[in-house]
């Protein structure tokens, strides 16, 4: 080979490998202008796409955050102006379905041994509880509602001059020992175990239309079992 055809050889080689790193610069540059520019910087960006990828489920009511039903029993306190009796024992059942994790409609059914003008012998009510917070074992609340109240559990009438009306009569002429009420609590869930929590409380309870009362007090505990698994 002589000196000219080696010439022509590495000028060739030159040629090609500048042509090949000019079109590989222009690729590079084109991805380049091809990527979109972010807003604030790569971190606002990244959290933008990935808000938007997320799934927005609406509330579905046939799929609470929890569903709980447990036992209550205790002491009423009532601030009755008569003779009657204000201090008793009571007794009861309650089903709590949240909304979400820090609110939830609660009922309660509840039996009252005491025979005063404040709690009535069988009551029921419906109120919402709110958790300003959850942990894993201590979940404070604070709740308010409205029930109703009735003698001898709704199913007698008692005689219009017995204050107490704690023995039911079937006397037509009776009326029926019906009253309203309202109440405020707070209380104290505790969590023994993955589905069993305990349960602790004391609520105000104010009868609607009752000028011989001046409310009353509920010290109660439980137990309540949660079904399924609290939404995150």
């Amino acid at each position: 080979m002589n000196i000219s055809s080696l010439k022509k050889t590495l000028t060739g080689i030159v040629l090609l490998s500048v042509l090949f790193n000019t079109q590989a610069q222009e690729v590079k540059e084109n991805k380049k202008e091809d990527k979109p520019e972010p807003i604030f910087g790569t971190v606002l960006e990244r959290k933008i796409l990935k808000d938007s990828s997320k799934k927005h489920t609406p509330f579905n009511p046939l799929k609470p955050a929890f569903f709980r039903i447990g036992a209550m029993g205790g002491s009423v306190i009532a601030f009755d102006n008569s003779s009657n009796d204000n201090v008793g024992g009571t007794i009861g059942l309650r089903i709590e379905y949240g909304f979400s994790n820090r609110i939830s409609l609660v009922a309660d059914f509840q039996g009252n041994r005491i025979n005063n003008t404040t709690f009535s012998r069988g009551q029921s009510s419906l109120g919402i509880n709110w958790m300003p917070f959850k942990s894993r074992r201590l979940q404070p609340f604070f709740g308010a509602g409205a029930g109703i109240g009735r003698d001898g559990y709704g199913f007698g009438r008692f005689d219009d001059d017995r204050r107490g009306g704690s023995r039911p009569f079937d006397n037509d002429f009776n009326r029926r020992g019906v009253q309203g009420f309202a109440y405020a609590r707070t209380g104290l869930n505790y969590v023994l175990a993955k589905k069993l929590l305990a349960i602790g409380e004391v609520s105000y309870q104010l009868p609607f239309d009752n000028s011989t009362s001046n409310g009353g007090v509920a010290l109660r505990v439980g137990l309540a079992y949660q079904f399924g698994k609290n939404k995150k």
